[in-house]
């Protein structure tokens, strides 16, 4: 009777453990997700310091020839293009998969950044791109921040033509 007892028990423990974690991965899916919609929302407003923000101290970006940037050098580009860019038409972000463990999170993503920019001469053009990406999140004090952006592919069109 006793022993049935505590393997009864121990079955009972280890349930609410995992029933805890599985609450505490949707919980960050959750917040992971909204880490999105800011994206997109400071994109939008051109808002570089929001987007910093969202980076931790260390954060790199690998672009598909595996060329890697720093936070820094994320940043000036992201300053000059700013400038270039007239208007954001479009920025959306469809998760395709998140995997949570523990403090880190892995995030496939499908994103769409569409805007207009005046080059040189003052001529308007429209510049389209599509990337899937893969992003790692780590849970810091302050919430979820990206870690690591890497782009597993990438389209991008100016004027409707395949750059």
């Amino acid at each position: 009777m006793l022993r049935t007892l505590s393997a009864t028990v121990l079955v009972a423990v280890c349930l609410l453990m995992l029933a805890g974690t599985v609450l505490a991965d949707r919980r960050a899916e959750r917040e992971i997700r909204a880490e999105y919609a800011k994206t997109a929302q400071f994109t939008k407003q051109k808002n570089v310091e929001g987007l910093l923000r969202q980076m931790t101290p260390d954060f790199i970006y690998k672009d598909i020839k595996g060329q890697v940037l720093s936070k820094q050098m994320v940043e000036q580009i992201m300053r000059e293009q700013y400038r270039m860019i007239q208007r954001i038409d479009q920025r959306s972000t469809t998760i395709r998969r998140i995997e949570v463990k523990g403090k880190t999170a892995r995030v496939t993503t499908d994103e769409v950044l569409a805007f207009t920019f005046k080059d040189a001469q003052g001529k308007p053009h429209k510049l389209f791109t599509k990337a899937r990406t893969r992003d790692t999140w780590v849970k810091t004090p302050q919430g979820w921040k990206v870690k690591m952006t890497e782009a597993l592919s990438e389209e991008t069109y100016v004027d409707g033509k395949k750059q």
